[in-house]
């Protein structure tokens, strides 16, 4: 049997540090949190469009609604203008959101039937004045009554 040479006591091994230590995982921690406080404007300005977009899209929908009234009315004078005073209904939404739909037509020929007259829809919301959805048509108008 041979014997191992012993070696001198600065060459034997030292106990390996294995695993991460308190100032490493704090360290880990403090950047982690500064990562996630940069994102956090991020994720604020997406869920105001978010919440935005949501709000035009509703608008959109009772334009449209609308738009789908409009192509029922009676072809008269008289049926534009009981379409343009009919009382419009507002609308209030999940989030509090009220919407307020408009009608406008334009002044009817008193003359020279078929003629066309222009008609516009449009929503607005009353908790954000800057939000405006609408669109316009053309009704073909064939009597006055």
């Amino acid at each position: 049997m041979s014997k191992r040479p012993q070696r001198a006591p600065e060459q034997r091994r030292r106990p390996r540090d294995e695993g991460f230590g308190l100032v490493e995982i704090m360290i880990s921690m403090f950047l982690l949190t500064i990562l996630a406080v940069s994102f956090l404007p991020l994720l604020i300005d997406s869920l105001k469009t978010t919440v935005r977009n949501a709000t035009i899209a509703t608008a959109t929908q009772l334009a449209s609604e609308q738009l789908d009234a409009v192509a029922l009315i009676p072809r008269t004078c008289a049926g534009l203008d009981a379409f343009e005073s009919a009382a419009l209904p507002t609308l209030t939404d999940e989030r509090g959101n009220v919407f307020t739909p408009h009608r406008n037509a334009s002044t009817c020929p008193t003359s020279g039937y078929p003629a066309s007259v222009a008609v516009e829809v449009w929503v607005t919301v009353d908790s954000d004045p800057a939000i405006r959805v609408g669109s316009t048509t053309t009704v073909i108008i064939e009597s006055a009554s």
